[in-house]
C-alpha cells in the first residue's frame, strides 16, 4: 500500500493534520477551562464581597446583633446555585442552601467543614481566600472565605463547578465526535489533492514509457515550466536531447568506423582473391603480401585509435603521470617523423627548445605530438616545411605545430576535431588517414587539463596550438 506516492502523501497529510488538530483542540480546551475557572472564581469573589457588604449593613441596622444580621443577610442573599454562611472562628452563625440542596446541618459545606487554616489565612488578608472543595455533589465546588474588617465574623460563599464541568464535557464530546469526521474528510481531500498534484507526473511517466531509441526526438509536455514539475520535465527533455545527440553520434561513429574498416578489408580480400585466382610469380605474391601488410597496419592503427577513444569515453584510460622534459619528448618525436617527412621532401624544423619540466603521461603525450606532426605532413605539399615551437609562461606550457600547407577552410575548422572527419576525404584516405588523429590530440590535451586550438587560413597553412597547465 505504501508503495504508492499518493498513499504516502495522503498518510503524512492526515497525520500532520491530526497532530495539528489535536494540538489545537487541546490548546482550545485548556484556554476554555482556564477561562471558566477564572469566571467561576470571579463570581465567587463578587458574591462573597456582596454578602460581606450586606452583612455589615445589617449589623449597623440591628445594633451589632449578629444573629439578626445573619438571618436578614441569608434572606436577602439568595444567588443561583450558591451556598452562603456566616460564622466565627469557633462556630457557624447560619447558612442557606439553594433550592433542593440538602446539606447536613452539622457541616456547612457538605462533608468538608470550614478549615481553621482557611479562616486563619482569611484573617490575615484583606482579600477573599479561594479554595476548591469536594462539596456540591460529584462536581465539587469553589469556596471563598472573607473576614469582615475589624470583626470576628467570616463570610463563606461556595458555588458548584457542575455547570463548568458540563461545558467542558460538552467541549470534549464535540472534539471526540468531530475529530474522526474531520480526519475522514481530510483523508478524502488529501487523496484527491495528491492525485491531482501527481497527475502531471503520471502523464510524464506514460509519455516516458513510450520513448525509445527510435523516437528520442519526442519530448515531454510541459504545462507550467516555472513550477517544480515543469522544471523536472525540462531537465528530462534536456536529458533526452543529450541522449538523442549521443545516439546520433554513436550511429554516425558506427557508420564511419564501418566505412573505414570496410575499405582496407575490401582491399585485402580483393588482393587475396586476385592472388589465388591463378598461379603467380614470387614477385607478384610479394607485391600482394606487401599490400595486405600495409592495409593490415592501417586496420591495426584504426582499431588502436578507436580503442583509445572508447576507453577515454568510458573513463577507463588512466593517466600514468611521471616527471619528464617536454623538449626532449618533442625532439624525439621530430626524429621519429623525419623519415616520413623526407619521403615527401618536407623539412621538419625545430628551433632550440628550452628545458621544460612537465608531469604527465609520456606515452599519450608522444602520441599527441606524433599525430600533430603526421597531420601537418599529410597536408603540406612537397618542399614545404613544418615548424615546431615550444614555450612557457608562469601558468602554461604552449606547444605549436605550424605548416605552410593547403590550410583548412573556415567552415571546416570547427569540425576537424570530430571523429572520422576529413577536410579532403579522398586525399587523406589515400594517405592512410583514419580521421581519428586530431580527436585523439584533443582528448590527450583535455586529459591533462589543457586545450587545443586551430589557427588556419586556406592556401596559407595551419597552426595547431596545445596549451597545458603548468603543474604546481
Amino acid at each position: 500500500m505504501f508503495n504508492s506516492v499518493r498513499i504516502r502523501l495522503t498518510f503524512w497529510y492526515v497525520l500532520i493534520f491530526a497532530v495539528l488538530l489535536t494540538a489545537f483542540g487541546f490548546l482550545l480546551y485548556e484556554l476554555l477551562a482556564r477561562d471558566l475557572h477564572r469566571h467561576l472564581d470571579q463570581s465567587v469573589i463578587n458574591d462573597v464581597r456582596t454578602a460581606a457588604a450586606g452583612f455589615q449593613g445589617q449589623m449597623l441596622e440591628n445594633q451589632n446583633n449578629a444573629i439578626v444580621a445573619t438571618a436578614h443577610t441569608l434572606i436577602e442573599f439568595r444567588p443561583h446555585n450558591t451556598y452562603l454562611a456566616v460564622m466565627t472562628a469557633q462556630q457557624p452563625l447560619g447558612g442557606n442552601y439553594y433550592d433542593e440542596m440538602s446539606l447536613p446541618t452539622t457541616d456547612p459545606v457538605l462533608q468538608e467543614p470550614i478549615s481553621a487554616t482557611w479562616l486563619q489565612e482569611a484573617k490575615t488578608k484583606q482579600t477573599p481566600v479561594l479554595q476548591t472543595i469536594k462539596g456540591f455533589g460529584t462536581a465539587g465546588g469553589r469556596l471563598a472565605v472573607m473576614r469582615i474588617p475589624d470583626s470576628e465574623f467570616f463570610i463563606v460563599v461556595a458555588q458548584s463547578q457542575a455547570e463548568m464541568q458540563e461545558h467542558l464535557a460538552a467541549m470534549r464530546r464535540i472534539f471526540y465526535l468531530s475529530l474522526p469526521l474531520m480526519l475522514l474528510i481530510a483523508s478524502i481531500a488529501g487523496f484527491f489533492l495528491a492525485k491531482k498534484s501527481l497527475a502531471p507526473v503520471a502523464a510524464m511517466s506514460t509519455q516516458a514509457e513510450s520513448i525509445s531509441a527510435n523516437n528520442l526526438h519526442e519530448q515531454l509536455s510541459v504545462s507550467n515550466p516555472h513550477d517544480e514539475l515543469g522544471r523536472l520535465a525540462n531537465v528530462f527533455n534536456a536529458l533526452l536531447a543529450r541522449v538523442n545527440r549521443s545516439f546520433a553520434s554513436l550511429r554516425e561513429f558506427t557508420a564511419d568506423a564501418s566505412h573505414e574498416l570496410r575499405t582496407p578489408l575490401a582491399i585485402i580480400r580483393g588482393e587475396a582473391d586476385v592472388a589465388l585466382s591463378q598461379p603467380r610469380t614470387s614477385f607478384e605474391y610479394q607485391e600482394t603480401l606487401a599490400i595486405v601488410r600495409d592495409e593490415a597496419r592501417r586496420l591495426s592503427r584504426i582499431v588502436d585509435d578507436m580503442l583509445a577513444l572508447a576507453r577515454a569515453d568510458a573513463g577507463a584510460q588512466q593517466l600514468q603521470r611521471e616527471e619528464l622534459y617536454l623538449n626532449d619528448l618533442v625532439e624525439e618525436c621530430r626524429r621519429a617523423i623525419q623519415t616520413l617527412a623526407a619521403n615527401k621532401g618536407i623539412s621538419v624544423l625545430c628551433d632550440s627548445l628550452p628545458d621544460i619540466e612537465f608531469c604527465g603521461d609520456e606515452e599519450l603525450l608522444r602520441r599527441m605530438i606524433l599525430n600533430l606532426l603526421d597531420n601537418a605532413i599529410k597536408y603540406t605539399p612537397v618542399g614545404g616545411t613544418v615548424r615546431i615551437e615550444l614555450s612557457e609562461t608562469p601558468t602554461h606550457i604552449r606547444l605549436s605545430v605550424i605548416d605552410n600547407g593547403i590550410g583548412i577552410p573556415a567552415e571546416a575548422a570547427a569540425q576537424v576535431f570530430d571523429r572520422f572527419y576529413r577536410v579532403d576525404k579522398a586525399r587523406s584516405r589515400a594517405e592512410g588517414g583514419s580521421g581519428l588523429g586530431l580527436p585523439i590530440v584533443k582528448w590527450v590535451a583535455e586529459a591533462h587539463q589543457g586545450t587545443v586550438q586551430l589557427e588556419s587560413h586556406s592556401g596559407i597553412g595551419s597552426k595547431f596550438i596545445v596549451e597545458l597547465p603548468r603543474q604546481k
